[in-house]
């Protein structure tokens, strides 16, 4: 990964550094969370490992580009999470989807290429260039050895690189099966009985893939004892059952005013 340009950066990301210790002795990360920066985005990357606390709070979708990526929606307006509150928090009891935890944090390349790095965005709030007088930790001790702020970073950012890297094995299964299709989902809002609330318009909610339940069940019994085995199995059905979280989503942009209905 590098810096070139703004529309090549991962979501969220401005202006990613290497963190090293002869530049940046004195920089470090304020304690307090705010994740303001995620209330604009409306889906975010899932890996294979948080299919199961995910499933209950997000519907799973995939990207309809070519690398059918998992995605947690969390808004069913676009530039809208529906989880992050005007202080900043997530929603209580919510599960945090480990794409956003990571954040400001992401492993990172030099120009000759080898092993990650830790790297960190600059633009982030969170990020100080003196620890001194902030309530922060520092990313490197006096020593110039990295603290254990960027010991448990680095080790979280090593273990979700390699998860993206498992799931992408599952996504172009799915696609070789040929078991993603475009779906959508309606939503129709009604105002509560005795309200004066004016009619609302339906909206529709596009662009994204589901598995197909029936062409997964007609899968051949080679290719299902794989999906089986590789644990993918298991994957399509917490997809599949997530999708009863867009009733939740519909509810919390338009409290008692909404119902959702997936269409094909």
């Amino acid at each position: 990964m590098t810096s070139t340009a703004a529309s090549a950066l991962p979501l969220f990301y401005r202006n990613p550094m290497l963190l090293r210790s002869q530049e940046h002795g004195t920089f470090g990360l304020r304690r307090a969370h705010d994740f303001r920066f995620a209330a604009d985005t409306a889906v975010v990357p899932l890996v294979a490992s948080e299919f199961a606390p995910a499933s209950r709070h997000y519907p799973i979708v995939f990207a309809p580009d070519a690398t059918a990526t998992p995605l947690a929606v969390l808004g069913v307006a676009a530039g809208r999470n529906l989880f992050v509150d005007g202080d900043g928090q997530w929603r209580a009891g919510a599960y945090v989807p480990g794409y956003v935890r990571r954040y400001p944090f992401v492993p990172m390349t030099n120009e000759n290429g080898g092993a990650p790095m830790l790297a960190v965005d600059s633009a982030s709030p969170r990020v100080v260039n003196q620890v001194s007088g902030e309530e922060a930790d520092a990313f490197f001790d006096a020593a110039g050895k990295p603290t254990p702020t960027s010991q448990a970073a680095m080790a979280f950012c090593e273990s979700y690189r390699i998860e993206a890297l498992r799931i992408v094995a599952f996504a172009k299964a799915l696609l070789e099966h040929k078991l993603l299709v475009d779906r959508s989902v309606r939503i129709n809002y009604h105002a509560p009985k005795d309200s004066a609330e004016a009619p609302r318009p339906e909206a529709v909610i596009n662009g994204f893939r589901m598995v197909d339940e029936a062409a997964f069940r007609a899968l051949p019994a080679d290719v299902a004892a794989t999906f089986h085995a590789e644990g993918w199995s298991d994957l399509v059905v917490l997809h599949l059952a997530s999708q009863l979280g867009w009733q939740t989503l519909v509810e919390a942009s338009a409290p008692k005013a909404a119902k959702a209905a997936a269409a094909a």
